[in-house]
């Protein structure tokens, strides 16, 4: 009884489904061009995935809502070292006397910075130790 029932409600179930053929040919059936078929049928196919991607989008950020940032100011710095000038502006930019440096590694405790023979390295408590050529030199004052 159990299995007749279950057929019984997916056939009644499919009686509403019809496919993309089964759809052109109901339409042509009607005295409609088949391109005006095509249009109306690819126009309809957008329609049910526009609605279901905004639907999906809704979903995620329900999910995972977004909050902005605050962008991080960086305390603006000038040490020196050995005849080196060491800058860093309020954007955390640095500079090697005067000369932008290429940002190299950032790790929880320290930036890395390169700039020619140099690697500055700057720490979270503001130290900054140079390096030239991969040999460690001092700290800057």
């Amino acid at each position: 009884m159990k299995k007749l029932m279950i057929m019984v409600s997916a056939a009644i179930v499919l009686v509403g489904c019809s496919n993309e053929a089964s759809r052109m040919a109901d339409c042509e059936a009607k005295g409609v061009s088949r391109d005006a078929c095509y249009i109306a049928e690819q126009n309809r196919q957008a329609t049910i995935n526009g609605a279901a991607e905004k639907q999906a989008l809704e979903n995620a950020q329900s999910l995972y809502p977004q909050h902005a940032q605050e962008a991080k100011k960086v305390k603006p710095f000038v040490k020196h070292y050995d005849g080196l000038t060491i800058k860093r502006d309020s954007l955390g930019l640095v500079t090697v006397d005067g000369k932008p440096a290429a940002q190299d590694e950032v790790t929880a405790d320290a930036s890395a910075y390169s700039q020619g023979l140099y690697t500055i390295i700057i720490y979270k408590t503001g130290k900054v130790a140079v390096m030239k050529d991969k040999v460690f030199q001092g700290y800057a004052r």
